[in-house]
């Protein structure tokens, strides 16, 4: 597979520069002319289907039945923005035409502007719905922002292809190529220097909480700051209630495991902490079976198998280990081996380093002896993408307890179910408190995505 070199500072500027020239005449195309490039691309990619699928499992390991899945998913949500920008209801029109006096001219209409060029950085574990053509990059289409991809460097070649599929589209329409153009680099450099470029007016970035923190700092730091709309790390807590886990033992373990293990635990979303009332001994052997069950996926690469094991072997030296499938037989390079710990209550509240996500098939189980612990516990959590809550009847009064403190830490609270899953739709919301995101009023996934590259704008007097 070939490699792509890194963009050198004279291809940045280069790249920014049709990016800032061509804003403004894509800006004024009709809603209908950006709808129709966003169909031109979905009917693109469906052609390059099994082409761009196949690159895609031979550089990420994620399997066909997902990669599929993916795909579905990103195809459906360029048709979906592709009807945003067609019905232009992106721009919000309101209007005042009160009297106020006869000395104010009080003719007044707000409506949402693109914000400029935007630059894109995508996630390792999804390499079509979050990457070169998901949610970030259609959204902006639609508004009117031209947009600059950082390609992932460990799915270069996917990145490359399918950048190839919008560049026809563009041609096809004799759209300005400026309007989206791909740049490679696996040195922090590249990135770096296009936060900080000056031409770029927001970000979206999916990835770590330390590269996103860093990036942060720049878009902040830079002489005029600009918004850096990240989606980072994320515990995302379940909270058993007695009733419930209880009586459903095997149910609740087996859906509990099933979830941290999905896709080799390289879930934004994965429970990376379990809190439960009471230890259970029924209840933790149901727990080892559902682990021993579980089947070894390959992690997407080296780089983030290694940084599962060294974050394992630091829990390892911390917290006792509950369960792991570690021994069972396996064909790959790159094993992702689910393994539970237990972490006590103290430990929680008292060790930010021990809260932190293990980014693969880990989780951990807190028991608390009662209902303050719980609560001081979900206090000190830092912000996550989700919460999930699991209940019976008679669980509810306490239930009632918890869900404002929940409501305070995540984006996202799920009753009596577990994440990953995100539908992306209308009243999708993908973003959490810090660190989940660095800004909880957006979201990275659903329609509303787009309210990341707009900005609103008041007109006083304006002739109708």
């Amino acid at each position: 597979m070939p490699t792509f070199p890194d963009a050198t500072n004279e291809e940045i500027n280069q790249a920014l520069l049709l990016a800032e020239q061509s804003f403004h005449s894509f800006r004024n195309l009709n809603g209908h002319e950006r709808s129709s490039l966003l169909i031109a691309i979905a009917n693109g990619l469906e052609k390059e289907k099994e082409r761009i699928i196949s690159i895609a499992e031979y550089e990420t390991h994620l399997g066909l039945p997902r990669l599929k899945m993916e795909f579905l998913r990103t195809v459906s949500e360029l048709h979906n923005f592709a009807k945003l920008a067609d019905s232009m209801e992106w721009k919000e029109l309101s209007s005042d035409h009160d009297n106020y006096g006869a000395k104010l001219n009080s003719n007044l209409k707000k409506e949402n502007f693109p914000v400029g060029p935007v630059l894109v950085i995508g996630a390792c574990n999804f390499p079509f719905a979050i990457s070169v053509i998901g949610t970030d990059t259609a959204s902006a289409l639609a508004v009117g922002c031209p947009v600059i991809v950082k390609s992932h460097p460990d799915h270069e070649k996917t990145c490359q292809t399918l950048a190839e599929v919008v560049k026809k589209s563009l041609n096809k329409l004799m759209i300005p190529a400026g309007v989206f153009q791909l740049l490679h680099g696996r040195s922090h450099r590249v990135t770096q220097k296009l936060v900080d470029h000056p031409e770029i007016k927001s970000v979206a970035f999916t990835g770590s909480l330390t590269g996103g923190s860093a990036l942060a700092k720049i878009a902040a730091s830079r002489q005029k700051p600009i918004p850096f709309h990240a989606e980072m790390g994320s515990l995302n807590p379940v909270i058993g209630l007695p009733h419930i886990v209880k009586n459903d033992q095997v149910k609740f373990a087996f859906d509990y495991i099933g979830a941290v293990n999905l896709f080799a635990g390289q879930m934004c979303t994965k429970p990376g902490v379990l809190f439960l009332l009471d230890s259970n001994e029924s209840f933790l052997r149901h727990l080892r079976e559902a682990v021993k069950s579980q089947q070894i996926f390959s992690m997407l690469n080296k780089s983030v198998y290694e940084n599962y094991e060294s974050s394992i072997q630091s829990m390892k030296l911390s917290l006792p280990l509950l369960a792991t499938n570690e021994g069972k037989e396996h064909k790959n390079a790159h094993p992702a081996y689910c393994r539970i710990f237990k972490l006590e209550v103290k430990q929680f509240i008292n060790s930010r380093k021990l809260r932190a996500e293990a980014f693969g098939p880990s989780s951990m189980v807190v028991y608390c002896q009662n209902e303050n612990e719980l609560m001081e516990c979900l206090k000190n959590m830092d912000g996550s993408l989700t919460g999930s809550i699991h209940a019976e009847k008679a669980d509810l009064t306490l239930a009632a307890k918890i869900i404002p403190i929940v409501e305070s830490l995540v984006g996202r609270i799920i009753w009596n179910g577990f994440p990953p899953g995100v539908i992306p739709g209308i009243a999708t919301h993908h973003g959490g408190p810090w660190p989940a995101s660095t800004d909880s009023r957006y979201t990275s996934i659903g329609i509303q995505g787009y309210k990341r590259f707009v900005r609103p704008i008041c007109k006083q007097g304006f002739p109708d």
